[in-house]
């Protein structure tokens, strides 16, 4: 017999949300991995990512169009029916990573969305959802206590829709928080090429640069919101106690010992590093300092193309 959920018991999530947001291979993991166990925030355990062509925050047309079939064509990207039983792990990894058990009710999840939706706005969707998948998570260790923040990561792939993202994630989150990881974008280039699983950024490590660049643009003209936080990815490596602190700050939550070790669902995360040779849950500082591997020519075009964008964005560095 199924198990049924006592509605009194429903803890509600309605908190803004925390979004981590950078290129892929720049730390956004981590940084999530670092929040999980804190007391005052709920961690989504995978990606953020919607069903919409660019994967990027819905609009209240796209709510509208989905009709009764918003769980299927706005969020089934963002659920964790997938990874029930069969569990979670990273994927793009040199290493073989833990796999972290996740149960999950989709009867749960399906009628506490019904149960929390009242209204047709955006924010009232995603309230539900949120409700309705921290709650369905059976084996959610961190669901009860005073929350402040929901928070996620979403790499940002595709530059073309950066202003659209970031314009429909404060429509729906004005008090919303966006922290940007920027990486040394030698660093940066050497860990994607070393990756030996393929992504989107294993091709042509010229052509790479050119992403890199475009990123970087585009992630300028959005620093200029006082919501967007820069942070440095070589910081937050060698400098884990003050980096965080000054995060739990500007996010107004208590500074706590959970902040510098990295869990997935209160269980050790080892990290997922291109260049680790062994397996660490811990932050590793050998990280840094892997572009002095890469071809003269390459750190020539790193010169040219992205030094000066780097330096201006990393005048923006809010820690």
């Amino acid at each position: 017999m199924a198990e049924k959920f006592r509605q009194e018991w429903i803890k509600v999530v309605t908190e803004d949300i925390i979004w981590i947001c950078q290129l892929p291979r720049s730390g956004g993991t981590l940084l999530l991995r670092l929040f999980d166990s804190h007391p005052e925030l709920h961690c989504h355990p995978a990606v953020f990512g919607f069903n919409n062509e660019n994967r990027i925050w819905p609009e209240r047309k796209e709510f509208i169009r989905a009709g009764d079939n918003v769980l299927e064509e706005i969020f089934s990207y963002m659920s964790l029916e997938k990874f029930h039983l069969r569990g979670l792990r990273k994927q793009s990894s040199n290493m073989k990573q833990e796999i972290y058990p996740i149960y999950f009710s989709k009867r749960w999840y399906r009628e506490i969305f019904k149960i929390c939706l009242h209204g047709n706005d955006p924010r009232n969707y995603f309230d539900a959802f949120f409700t309705a998948l921290f709650n369905a998570w059976r084996n959610n260790q961190n669901l009860y206590g005073n929350k402040k923040y929901i928070a996620g990561q979403m790499t940002l792939r595709k530059p073309s829709v950066y202003r659209k993202n970031f314009d429909n994630f404060k429509n729906a989150y004005p008090e919303g928080k966006m922290i940007f990881i920027i990486r040394k974008p030698d660093d940066w280039l050497a860990s994607a090429l070393t990756l030996k699983v393929s992504t989107p950024y294993s091709g042509d490590p010229f052509e790479i640069i050119n992403d890199y660049k475009i990123h970087l643009t585009q992630a300028i003209d959005m620093s200029k919101d006082d919501s967007f936080i820069v942070l440095k990815f070589e910081d937050l490596i060698m400098e884990p106690k003050y980096i965080m602190s000054e995060l739990a700050s500007i996010l107004n939550i208590a500074w706590h010992e959970s902040l510098l070790y990295p869990t997935l669902n209160g269980s050790p995360f080892y990290q997922n590093s291109s260049f680790q040779l062994e397996r660490k849950a811990s932050i590793d500082p050998n990280v840094i300092g892997k572009g002095r591997t890469l071809s003269n020519s390459i750190l020539s075009a790193i010169d040219q193309e992205c030094i000066d964008l780097y330096e201006l964005i990393l005048d923006r560095k809010t820690i």
